[in-house]
């Protein structure tokens, strides 16, 4: 009779915590999905966070306004870690035991993304890490199961690169790579898309992240006299080493990484940022014909913000294709069920740009085009 009570009590109380909203996954209730976003508000990449936030958080809000996905609000625990790989692991873990989250999202930094990958493989459901800001390699070669990228990789974006200077007949081509694992990875796929045309990298420099050896950089790659420099860095290192070889050489041609494609970029460089060339993993955010660069304008002036980037474009697109996989999930939702759904969206079209999975690929997207700087700090196609 006693162990009888005993098992009706303890399903009374299961009943209880399940009407209450309580669920045995990580970062779902009846009333929310919790989102964990760690990346760079503080450090050398502070001036790209702003967009990366702006852009995801306005497309959510719009999801929120109409109810959420199957009544679950979208809440997203955003955390600093300073570009710094050690604080992220941190920063994860707070999100992962303290915050309880769902999924990661947007996660910044090659170096950063790789320190975390074995602790989100010792959950005993894995975390899905979504659309992380990294090309690199190590998340798709061979691909992780939980981990799904959309922005196109490293190697596709210096593909593009050295695909078009061959084409024009440039030769001399110099490259300066940012001492990490991001900055190895790029400078490699420069090297393989020169080998595939039966090229030689011409010179490399490497320049610290922090920029403190930005003058040693700039005198290595002048004395070699390339044609072009292809950068593999970001943020203050970009801008530092533009500036000081524009006072020893004018007239360098610079191609630079996607990562690069922010409001804030053109502020920081100024005058020396004119005929820099960007790679772009999304469509021109200011086009008046593409259908989702509209629809992400609309919601950015919506929100109030008139900071418009291919960066906060991403995001917003990231956003997108996350909502997306909830949905496809269903209301049952799991981490499981929301990994199956995800590699069962063969192909998605947001209006103009595509997005693609499967159960061998979780790479979503290949789209890269070639942009430049122009004057009056605005990019240009």
């Amino acid at each position: 009779m006693w162990n009888k009570r005993f098992l009706l009590g303890l399903l009374g109380l299961a009943a209880t915590l399940a009407w209450n909203g309580v669920r045995a996954e990580s970062g779902v209730t009846d009333k929310e999905i919790v989102i964990g976003q760690s990346l760079g508000l503080t450090g050398p990449l502070a001036q790209l966070a702003p967009d990366i936030v702006n852009g995801s958080k306005a497309y959510f809000d719009a999801v929120n306004e109409k109810g959420g996905v199957f009544g679950r609000r979208i809440r997203v625990v955003t955390l600093d870690d300073a570009y710094q790989p050690a604080n992220t692991v941190k920063t994860v873990r707070q999100l992962i035991d303290a915050d309880q989250v769902f999924a990661l999202f947007n996660l910044t930094g090659t170096a950063n993304v790789a320190a975390i990958l074995p602790a989100l493989e010792r959950e005993k459901s894995p975390v899905p890490l979504f659309a992380p800001f990294t090309g690199a390699d190590l998340i798709r070669v061979p691909p992780l199961n939980h981990v799904f990228n959309i922005r196109a990789s490293y190697a596709d974006e210096t593909e593009k690169m050295v695909q078009h200077l061959s084409t024009i007949g440039v030769q001399r081509i110099g490259v300066l790579w940012l001492n990490n694992g991001f900055g190895k990875d790029g400078l490699a796929g420069v090297e393989k898309a020169m080998h595939k045309r039966a090229l030689k990298l011409y010179a490399n420099a490497a320049i610290q992240p922090d920029a403190s050896d930005v003058d040693k950089a700039v005198a290595a790659l002048h004395d070699t006299r390339p044609e072009v420099i292809i950068m593999i860095t970001t943020g203050v290192p970009t801008v530092s080493f533009i500036k000081a070889y524009n006072k020893v050489r004018k007239g360098m041609r610079f191609y630079t990484l996607s990562v690069m494609g922010t409001q804030a970029t053109l502020r920081a460089l100024g005058p020396d940022g004119v005929g820099v060339v960007v790679t772009s993993v999304v469509p021109f955010p200011w086009s008046q014909s593409h259908p989702v660069a509209k629809e992400y304008r609309a919601a950015m002036q919506k929100a109030g913000h008139d900071n418009l980037s291919f960066l906060g474009f991403e995001s917003y697109i990231n956003a997108r294709v996350l909502v997306e996989g909830l949905k496809r999930a269903g209301k049952d939702l799991t981490r499981t069920r929301f990994v199956s759904a995800l590699e069962n969206m063969k192909q998605l079209n947001l209006g103009g740009f595509e997005v693609g999975f499967g159960k061998e690929s979780r790479q979503g997207s290949r789209f890269v085009e070639l942009t430049y700087i122009g004057s009056n700090e605005k990019f240009t196609k």
